[in-house]
């Protein structure tokens, strides 16, 4: 199977490219930035500006799965929105399936409630998280010839460890026995790529978390 990747230099991304590693796919990394990419062999790296449609659809043909961890830039959040469109474009010239990482601000923590609207929820993500819920809602739930499926991580994704022991959930912010919700960088990697291998949430969210 060949998986590309996109912002693979990031930190969940990071953790994405070695979890699929390890497993023993071919990959294609797309990345702003300059790495390593911990020394592995055989793999193709490139750049390339996620809203030049046409450009990701080239790189996008033969892949079987292409997984996104695009994240734009604190100036200006809602551009998460146009590469969603452009992702979804290019996916489907492609015919290729598509696996974003979304937001946690999106998920339900009542039956009215969304996270990002909880009055303790941090002012400095707001805006982040509220563009992240409107690519969920404008771009993907409207989506119905691609292949797609958008990962929530739980209110909390920190660097820590890989215990491949989380739960999974849909649209419910996932917490633990005291109200924490929280999940690793390498554990949110592990769901990601068991989901490339299940596929058991097609046009669907889903959210990964302790």
């Amino acid at each position: 199977m060949k998986i590309t990747i996109i912002g693979a230099g990031g930190n969940i991304g990071q953790r994405i490219v070695k979890e699929a590693a390890a497993r023993n796919y071919e990959l294609q990394l797309i990345s702003s930035k300059n790495k390593d990419f911990f020394g592995l062999d055989n793999i193709s790296t490139h750049k390339v500006n996620i809203f030049e449609t046409e450009a990701l659809t080239r790189l996008f043909e033969g892949s079987d799965v292409v997984i996104s961890a695009y994240a734009p830039p604190h100036k200006n959040t809602d551009l998460i929105i146009d590469a969603s469109k452009s992702l979804i474009k290019a996916a489907k010239k492609a015919n290729t399936r598509l696996i974003t990482v979304g937001g946690a601000g999106s998920l339900k923590i009542s039956k009215d409630m969304f996270l990002v609207d909880a009055p303790n929820f941090p002012e400095e993500y707001k805006t982040l998280a509220t563009s992240h819920k409107r690519a969920l809602e404008e771009v993907f739930l409207n989506e119905t010839e691609v292949n797609w499926t958008n990962v929530s991580p739980s209110a909390f994704i920190f660097e820590g460890e890989r215990t491949n022991q989380f739960r999974i959930g849909e649209n419910q912010l996932l917490a633990n026995e005291k109200g924490d919700s929280s999940i690793s960088m390498e554990d949110f990697a592990v769901g990601i790529l068991n989901e490339v291998e299940n596929a058991s949430f097609s046009k669907k969210r889903f959210t990964i978390g302790y």
